[in-house]
């Protein structure tokens, strides 16, 4: 089975892990998601569904924010290139608020 590296990154460009790579028979882009969600579902990807999360073809790509679509086939990317996987920021818990808005009381 082929393998396909990525990269976590969070919205701000920055690195959340360092390369990594899956070992599966990925079709395309909405099954890497899935795939990807599923290794790091109790870390950096606890709470975020996979649908949210965004995918480039490469480090350029991303900074020209050139998203790929669910449905596109990764047998057309480059197997040298590393995909970007953009995490979106993680939504405060309402305990999380409520400690920001005591704080700010004091």
């Amino acid at each position: 089975m082929p393998r396909k590296w990525f990269q976590l990154v969070g919205e701000d460009g920055n690195a959340l892990t360092s390369a990594d790579a899956v070992v599966v028979d990925i079709e395309d882009v909405d099954t890497l998601r899935k795939t990807v969600k599923e290794a790091y579902a109790d870390s950096d990807l606890a709470g975020i569904a996979p649908s949210n999360l965004t995918v480039f073809a490469n480090r350029a790509a991303y900074e020209a924010k050139q998203a790929l679509g669910p449905r596109v086939p990764l047998a057309n990317i480059d197997e040298d290139d590393t995909l970007i996987v953009q995490v979106p920021q993680k939504a405060d818990s309402g305990m999380s608020m409520v400690r920001q808005w005591l704080c700010v009381m004091k």
